[in-house]
């Protein structure tokens, strides 16, 4: 079966192939964000700190938050997820988080629910996640059989 794997993640990634397990329980940590308004553009505003020139922990950590939803884990809704603020305090806290087994386990997840969706409801298929992986993976596997022109370094 052909399916993209932890290896083929290290490779388009670059991610480092160990690390920490990640701990969703772990809130260790004193940061508090107000998710009372969690969609993309109310915030930010909620979380940028206008009277300081320098970035804070606070907002740092508010900042991975959202770039691990929009970006990285491509959430179903456009809101910022709120089970990803525990990875992103890891990740300020500069620990060294086992990313491409969460990056690949949330794209099987993903396209898992798109599937059950399509045949149990009828609905398309609609699939959120980091499909950005699953479409590199394909380019980079089936190169030759889709005609697709990619430019030389």
């Amino acid at each position: 079966m052909l399916i993209p794997r932890l290896l083929d993640v290290a490779a388009i990634t670059c991610l480092k192939p160990t690390g920490e397990i990640f701990d969703p329980d772990d809130n260790s940590s004193d940061f508090y964000f107000n998710f009372k308004r969690d969609a993309f553009g109310f915030y930010i505003e909620d979380h940028h700190d206008t009277e300081s020139e320098e970035v804070t922990e606070k907002e740092h950590v508010a900042f991975l938050t959202f770039w691990l939803s929009m970006y990285v884990f491509c959430t179903r809704s456009i809101q910022v997820a709120k089970f990803l603020r525990t990875l992103a305090i890891q990740l300020h806290e500069r620990r060294k988080i086992f990313l491409r087994k969460l990056i690949l386990g949330y794209l099987y997840e993903s396209l898992n629910q798109g599937v059950t969706e399509m045949k149990t409801q009828g609905k398309s298929l609609l699939v959120y996640g980091p499909t950005w992986l699953f479409q590199f993976w394909l380019i980079a596997t089936f190169k030759s059989k889709l005609d697709i022109f990619l430019p030389e370094d």
